[in-house]
């Protein structure tokens, strides 16, 4: 039964991520006098579908493949992240997955790392 319960969440939590997801914050890597907020209609967007993605950046199609996404609880950059994901064979990313709120952590922000905030469209 518990192992029904999981697998029901986990297909919960990658339909929640299936869509199109827009770019609105991005923290760490700061440069003088650029703003890490987004507007609406940036053009940087991550797609998903089942267990593939694309990536766009000003509009552009820049990356494709295939990731792979599982529940997984730990604490980055003070945020309670609650799945990892793995792109096309990348590095593991964290994610933190609620409602129209994506926040996707590369790496810790005082080791250069990133924490780019999507809302879905």
């Amino acid at each position: 039964m518990f192992i029904t319960v999981m697998s029901c969440k986990k297909k919960s939590a990658e339909t929640n991520l299936n869509g199109s997801w827009e770019l609105r914050y991005l923290e760490g890597i700061q440069v003088p006098n650029v703003d890490p907020n987004f507007k609406a209609g940036n053009g940087n967007i991550l797609k998903f579908s089942d267990h593939n993605f694309e990536r766009y950046e000003n509009g552009k199609l820049v990356q494709t493949g295939t990731f792979t996404f599982q529940p997984e609880k730990t604490t980055v950059n003070n945020t309670a992240v609650n799945y990892s994901i793995v792109f096309a064979n990348d590095e593991k990313q964290y994610l933190y997955l609620s409602g129209n709120k994506l926040i996707l952590f590369q790496g810790v922000i005082a080791a250069d790392g990133t924490a780019s905030t999507y809302v879905k469209q």
